[in-house]
């Protein structure tokens, strides 16, 4: 009598599961300044005490000039439910030099830059063109528009040394740059630039040239838009400047389109491994062109697919490879209709991704632990140091839809039964 509750209770939980939850902020944090647009002042976030969680009201804030957060620990906090009910609109930068020990922290606002300079600025504040260690920075759920000209929305540099830079769920708008990590900038740990939506009228994320990121840089889970490069590690095509050299370099599942078809260019140093698989390139829509410097990273230190087989779903039926990229211009033969493409695609001279994914889909129907992105030891572990699972919402809607027609029809069925039936 009772079976389709079997049916129903996950169902119902799965429900629960996918019901939209109202984006609200953590209350980890205390705020220790309270600001509204009515009481903001560039002054109290520059006099704020080395610790201090400045905390901004929903409204719209008119900044004249610079935020200028220098020599000490800081969190801005915008206290909306989304980054849009916190807007600052800035004619200057918000500039951040965190002491060598310290971490500047900004999430949950929006930023629209009225200048042609950086939105957000990561700068050392001593002598200009000194290299002086300052900390690290993490941006996170930001919404940043600097659409002027010549505007570079994210630049962390030039010419300072920092110990990390975190760039995570943001939303980034720029006339000509979206994140640029340099010139002559040295990163002692990491950068890693995550699930981000970037739009930018010339290259979507720059590092470089003559950079160093001793740790690893990670770009992943981005969708990215630009105008001439979409990713582009190292100095663009023909520049005489001194290539970047990174520890281990990470592109892992993002998606890229440029209007001039360049969806990646490296031309770097790499001094232990590259990674790039699982991406999504589309270019201009027809062709997707990467290159890669094999005289700064050999071919033997670069992969262009999973390090190790993956279980995924496609066409109805459950295969287990390893996967590379997809490429908007490289989907066919796929005689076997495993969802790669049976003839490698070329990268650059005699590199090649030999797993070309045939369809963008499998990327939405991967349902096994696997190794996302290996940034530390041989073989890697996963990006934040743990093995995750990835199941896309249409897997869970194709559950869902599945168990409660299942619950339904079971319980269509009981009500029909007579009553009798069911006795002892």
């Amino acid at each position: 009598m009772y079976r389709w509750f079997s049916y129903l209770v996950p169902a119902l939980l799965l429900l629960a599961v996918l019901s939209p939850v109202p984006a609200v902020y953590s209350e980890s944090f205390k705020c220790t300044v309270v600001l509204s647009p009515t009481n903001f002042s560039v002054k109290t976030i520059g006099n704020a005490p080395s610790g201090s969680v400045v905390c901004l009201l929903p409204g719209t804030y008119n900044v004249s000039g610079d935020i200028n957060v220098a020599g000490k620990s800081l969190t801005i906090q915008g206290l909306g439910s989304g980054p849009g009910d916190v807007r600052l609109v800035i004619s200057g930068s918000i500039k951040l030099a965190p002491a060598e020990d310290d971490t500047v922290v900004v999430r949950g606002i929006t930023v629209e830059a009225a200048g042609t300079g950086p939105a957000i600025q990561v700068y050392w504040s001593g002598r200009k063109g000194s290299l002086y260690d300052i900390g690290g920075v993490v941006l996170e759920n930001l919404v940043i528009n600097a659409t002027q000209a010549i505007a570079t929305s994210i630049q962390v540099g030039p010419h300072v040394r920092l110990r990390y830079f975190e760039l995570k769920g943001s939303s980034i708008a720029a006339g000509e740059v979206g994140v640029q990590v340099g010139p002559d900038t040295a990163v002692s740990g990491v950068i890693v630039v995550r699930d981000n939506v970037i739009r930018a009228g010339k290259v979507g994320v720059q590092v470089g040239p003559s950079t160093t990121v001793a740790d690893y840089l990670e770009i992943s889970r981005n969708s990215i838009e630009a105008g001439t490069v979409g990713i582009q590690v190292g100095p663009p095509t023909g520049s005489s400047q001194a290539p970047p050299s990174i520890g281990r370099l990470v592109v892992v599942w993002n998606r890229v389109a440029s209007t001039s078809s360049r969806v990646l260019e490296v031309r770097s140093i790499v001094r232990d491994r590259a990674y790039v698989y699982l991406n999504t390139f589309l270019g201009d829509g027809s062709r997707a062109s990467l290159y890669v410097d094999t005289s700064l990273v050999p071919v033997d230190k670069i992969a262009f697919n999973t390090t190790e087989k993956v279980t995924y779903l496609y066409r109805g039926k459950t295969c287990t490879n390893y996967l590379g990229n997809y490429y908007v211009d490289w989907t066919r033969p796929d005689d076997n209709v495993d969802g790669i493409v049976d003839v490698p695609r070329s990268v650059t001279g005699s590199l090649r991704d030999s797993y070309p994914l045939a369809d963008p889909s499998i990327l939405n129907y991967i349902g096994q632990a696997w190794l996302e992105a290996p940034v530390s030891g041989e073989g890697g572990v996963a990006m934040g140091g743990g093995v995750l699972y990835d199941l896309a919402l249409q897997s869970y809607l194709m559950l869902l839809l599945t168990a409660t027609a299942v619950a339904l029809a079971e319980l269509l069925r009981v009500w029909r039964t007579p009553l009798g039936s069911f006795r002892g």
